[in-house]
């Protein structure tokens, strides 16, 4: 190596360089903020009078449009100049997520409700609320948790872990990581659903099969402890008693309304959790032993892939769960779906016969899941 070439490679970037690194990582990774920006807006700003608090909510029906009408995107990863800028989203999308949730509770309790006029103003703010914090904290809280639990820093795990207690859904981490990564594509696996699968019967039988699975996971990790110091360990008691702890707190300082709210948006976002569940390895079952590209649905949508944060290209996660979600590939073996996330998630809930139809329609074609050859 010359003296020259060896001296620009020992040399820092010039501020134009980074500046160039900069630029080219576009607009897309921060098309995740919009909901959970939106959502503090609306708070800050709130209480809101009179019927206009639900204008507030055409963030979220751009979103769904955006989805709907957006391009597609298979494009491979780019290199990681940038990566660290990447992973401080995280960061700040998890003080969003927490500075919503203390907001919310902060502007329903202002909600006064004494005259006909401010009980349909407290009614337009509810309203508002259940779609944009649900909304919020699905994309930004759970996704987010999501990727954060499968990182390998122990910091990041438990940011995940108290992203996951503002929708009570503690179990989840546990369960996800253990669980479905291992079952995932199989009869055994609750978050799978099953070829003809309709989504409520899904979500009752995915909530209640991941809480257990969590809860035997657990009882088989300490089983080698005897006596109250097995109980003092098991982390889904640690959930449980947490979220328990939080829901009183809530209840003292802003009151029943603000306990009521905050339960039914974390319910919005499971219920949205769960239709994202169930599009994901709907009728899939495995043709090995081995998890593969073709056991776990994709789309191609551009906004999807940002807004869930690399979520949409799970076959890849599966593949390499540890890998971080600006690295994920979208995979070409893999079943496409119709639309993204937030089309799909409006199709399962309203249409779900359709989508049904249109899965199976794709499942036929690729001669997977019940159409695998051979499989009766």
């Amino acid at each position: 190596m010359s003296r020259l070439s060896a001296s620009a490679a020992l040399s820092p970037p010039s501020p134009a360089t980074a500046a160039g690194r900069f630029a080219r990582i576009g607009v897309e990774p921060w098309i995740c903020f919009i909901l959970p920006v939106a959502t503090l807006w609306f708070l800050l700003a709130g209480p809101h009078a009179g019927v206009s608090a639900l204008w507030w909510t055409l963030p979220v029906w751009l979103c769904v449009a955006a989805d709907y009408y957006g391009p597609a995107d298979r494009a491979a990863p780019g290199r990681d100049a940038m990566g660290w800028l990447l992973d401080a989203r995280l960061y700040a999308l998890f003080a969003l997520q927490w500075a919503n949730i203390v907001l919310l509770l902060d502007v329903v309790g202002r909600l006064r409700w004494a005259t006909p006029a401010e009980f349909a103003s407290g009614a337009a703010n509810l309203v508002a609320l259940r779609v944009l914090a649900g909304s919020s904290s699905c994309c930004c809280g759970i996704a987010v948790a999501h990727e954060l639990v499968h990182r390998p820093r122990r910091h990041l795990r438990w940011m995940g872990r108290l992203l996951l207690w503002t929708v009570c859904y503690d179990h989840f981490a546990l369960d996800h990581g253990r669980g479905h990564h291992r079952l995932a594509a199989t009869p055994a696996d609750p978050a799978t659903a099953r070829f003809g699968e309709r989504f409520g019967d899904f979500f009752r039988r995915s909530v209640r099969g991941q809480w257990l699975s969590a809860w035997h996971l657990e009882g088989r990790r300490l089983r080698r402890f005897a006596g109250p110091g097995r109980w003092l360990r098991h982390r889904v008691l640690h959930g449980l008693a947490v979220q328990l702890a939080l829901l009183a707190l809530i209840f003292v300082y802003f009151g029943p309304l603000a306990l009521l709210v905050f339960l039914y948006q974390a319910w919005v976002a499971v219920r949205m959790l769960e239709a994202v569940n169930y599009v994901q390895h709907w009728g899939l079952v495995r043709a090995g032993g081995r998890f593969g590209g073709a056991d776990a649905w994709a789309t191609d949508s551009w906004f999807t892939l940002h807004a869930f944060i690399g979520l949409s290209r799970h076959a890849d996660h599966h593949a390499c769960a540890g890998k971080p979600c600006h690295r994920l590939a979208y995979r070409e073996e893999s079943p496409r779906l119709p639309g993204g996330y937030f089309v799909m998630v409006l199709l399962v809930r309203l249409r779900n016969d359709r989508y049904c139809e249109l899965a199976g329609r794709e499942l036929q074609a690729r001669g997977l899941g019940p159409f695998l050859p051979g499989r009766a």
